[in-house]
């Protein structure tokens, strides 16, 4: 596994939310349409940073309990600043933070695993978790293939 270590500035992220029990989302893919709708809307947001690039947050409450507690995930994309935003859309902005970064390629659906092994690498290393959210970067996408960045911030 190929985890690379980056320093990020402060993201403004502007796009689609939803709250969300994991065995819920595992069963109906809520996200997937979430992102679906979300890339039929895209085009309403101003001032985005890069014009295909897209991403999605997820934001666990504290002291996360998967089986009890709702997640948050945001589908959206990142904007240089936040103004003119879509009355439906919300605003999020993650702050300056280190993080451990590995990259995934492979089919649409079968990423989750890459969850487990970050996680896996963090426990296993010098690091900590910084904060309770996480960010998929979408490099590529096509109809049934992947590729994206899963960042986690860390901190030593």
């Amino acid at each position: 596994m190929n985890v690379r270590i980056e320093k990020k500035d402060p993201l403004k992220i502007v796009g689609m939310s939803l709250s969300v029990l994991l065995q819920v989302e595992r069963k109906e893919k809520l996200i997937t349409n979430l992102h679906d709708t979300f890339e039929k809307r895209v085009h309403d947001i101003k001032n985005k940073s890069h014009p295909t690039l897209s991403c999605g947050v997820f934001i666990d409450p504290p002291n996360y309990r998967p089986d009890e507690d709702e997640f948050q995930w945001i589908a959206g994309v990142k904007v240089d600043e936040f103004s003119d935003i879509p009355e439906d859309m919300v605003r999020y902005e993650l702050p300056e933070n280190l993080y451990a970064i590995i990259t995934y390629k492979g089919p649409k659906g079968e990423a989750g695993h890459i969850y487990d092994a970050l996680y896996q690498w963090v426990d296993q290393s010098d690091y900590t978790l910084a904060d309770s959210y996480g960010i998929e970067v979408y490099i590529d996408s096509e109809e049934d293939e992947l590729e994206m960045d899963l960042c986690f911030p860390i901190k030593e």
